[in-house]
């Protein structure tokens, strides 16, 4: 979500672009240039051109309208003068000429392919096979020149580039925003053949973990296995796991790849030893001291050992604490029962809003037993940070709060549920739906009639009063509540294509000017209105 700086941005333009912050260029939209000359447009998107912490993030929508306003310009090909993202959506066979096709990639080699929309993913695939031509790539074997060149996208790259290319490639993927599990089994079988610059598995210690950037976030208790074989302590992976989840948390990696980074780390010192038969706390008691500890509970690698040395009132005394660091499913079940323990089967309101990601390993008698009177806890349950919620417990809990007096499923209430655990209610609750606009919800995995219920609730709180035009904002909101496909096949050049809206249901009689309204939209990127074509 990028913040609109519309106003600034037109005022500013005539004075001097490339002395705009980074964070006003970021709020660039054709609305906003409307009133601005060509030139002065031309100069704000030059301006964007920036590298490294300076870069400006830009989305699809912005990307698409600066390349029509470019695109019929004598120094469109001048690829040094433009945004390399802005480039991605070149139309490759009329602006990049054979001849300075090798220029054109050694500049998208900076570009981000995570922007692409699933609607234009394709033109990974086809830039990829552009730029294989240009290069003359013939197979799965990149050479250091080729991988210089190809730059970002080789975060495309299948597992087979990976694993046949020259090892510089593993420098790249350092940077991927993500990596598939393919790609990442790619590079661990790269790194252990012992024939990269990082050497021989057994030369491998914290340095050259430190090395792999972000790559160890990825990799497989396979891996580390091949560190601390010597020290019981695991003093190596105890050290790197302490600055990574520095690194990890400055970058905003989100919880769940941390959880992984951790579930691997600690299976290889499971594998590598055997789990206590002992029911006392052998390794120290659990206090607030150790919780403290960025890396607790790394240390309690022993499952027996972490229920043993963790006393109940603990738990209730250090619960946000510990829900915030304890991240595996068996261990967030131990700190459940503990403070089941202690609250005599009951868990108060200000214990629910701290329960993070042990709210997901909960039981319906948990979710029973709990104080679900409140907005602020049903929100705090319902963060996504803290994972997927099962559906008939994601229920559960909308039910709980729902049976106190007063509670009804409003604005606040449906933007704090989601998309994904609306679609767990009962029809005859998403009836109950008070008519109040909230913010755009993901309802793929709705059955039909409850998608039916939604859209006759959305219709009634976001349709327009007029018949023919729809505003953006009143389509962005409605969206979600009606089955889409998008004809890719009419996507052009002009980078316009139609969003053609299929309902759910034939129209009936009191939606007809809904139905009507959305039957065939015409969605022109840079644009922001919509209109009725039919």
């Amino acid at each position: 979500m990028y913040v609109t700086y519309n106003v600034c941005v037109c005022v500013c333009v005539c004075v001097c672009a490339c002395s705009l912050s980074s964070s006003v260029l970021q709020g660039f939209t054709c609305t906003g240039v409307r009133a601005v000359k060509a030139e002065q447009i031309k100069k704000l998107i030059k301006a964007c051109r920036r590298k490294g912490e300076n870069k400006v993030p830009l989305e699809e929508t912005q990307l698409t309208c600066m390349y029509n306003h470019i695109k019929g310009d004598p120094d469109v090909a001048a690829f040094d003068l433009y945004p390399p993202d802005v480039m991605l959506y070149y139309d490759y066979s009329s602006l990049v000429p054979a001849a300075n096709c090798r220029s054109y990639f050694e500049e998208l080699a900076d570009a981000d392919f995570s922007v692409f929309s699933p609607t234009l993913s394709h033109n990974r695939t086809a830039l990829f096979v552009n730029a294989a031509s240009c290069l003359g790539i013939a197979n799965t074997s990149l050479t250091e020149d080729n991988i210089s060149v190809l730059g970002n996208m080789c975060c495309t790259l299948n597992s087979s580039y990976i694993q046949n290319s020259d090892p510089s490639i593993l420098d790249r993927l350092k940077d991927c925003p993500d990596l598939t599990g393919a790609q990442a089994a790619a590079v661990e079988a790269l790194l252990s053949s012992g024939e990269t610059q990082y050497g021989a598995p057994s030369t491998w210690n914290e340095s050259t973990l430190e090395d792999l950037g972000m790559l160890p976030l990825y990799l497989t208790s396979t891996f580390y296995e091949n560190f601390d074989k010597v020290s019981i302590a695991n003093i190596t992976k105890q050290n790197f796991l302490r600055y990574f989840l520095e690194v990890l948390q400055s970058n905003g990696v989100d919880r769940q790849k941390r959880r992984s980074l951790k579930k691997e780390m600690r299976k290889s010192i499971i594998n590598r030893s055997k789990r206590s038969t002992v029911n006392e706390c052998t390794v120290g008691a659990i206090t607030q001291v150790t919780i403290s500890d960025d890396i607790f509970p790394f240390d309690y690698d022993d499952i027996t050992q972490f229920d043993s040395c963790l006393n109940a009132s603990t738990v209730r005394d250090n619960l946000e604490a510990i829900t915030e660091k304890v991240d595996q499913e068996e261990y967030l079940r131990i700190v459940l029962r503990k403070l089941r323990e202690v609250g005599d089967g009951k868990t108060g309101l200000d214990q629910v809003q701290l329960l993070g990601p042990a709210s997901r390993v909960a039981t319906a008698a948990d979710v029973d037993a709990w104080a679900v009177t409140q907005i602020d806890t049903l929100a705090s349950l319902m963060d996504s940070s803290n994972g997927p919620w099962d559906p008939s417990l994601a229920k559960a809990v909308v039910s709980k709060y729902l049976s106190h007096a007063g509670n009804e499923l409003g604005r606040d209430e449906l933007n704090a549920v989601g998309g994904a655990n609306l679609c767990s209610l009962d029809v005859d609750v998403l009836n109950n739906i008070s008519q109040q606009n909230a913010g755009a919800l993901t309802l793929n995995n709705c059955t039909a009639e409850k998608k039916r219920e939604l859209f006759a609730i959305a219709e009634r709180a976001f349709a327009p009063n007029t018949r023919s035009t729809v505003s953006a904002a009143s389509y962005s909101l409605t969206q979600p509540y009606i089955g889409t496909q998008t004809d890719t096949h009419t996507h052009t050049h002009t980078h316009t294509h139609m969003l053609m809206i299929s309902l759910l249901t034939p129209c009936r009689r009191r939606r007809f000017r809904l139905c009507q309204t959305f039957g065939s939209i015409q969605h022109q990127h840079g644009h922001g209105y919509l209109h009725q074509s039919g």
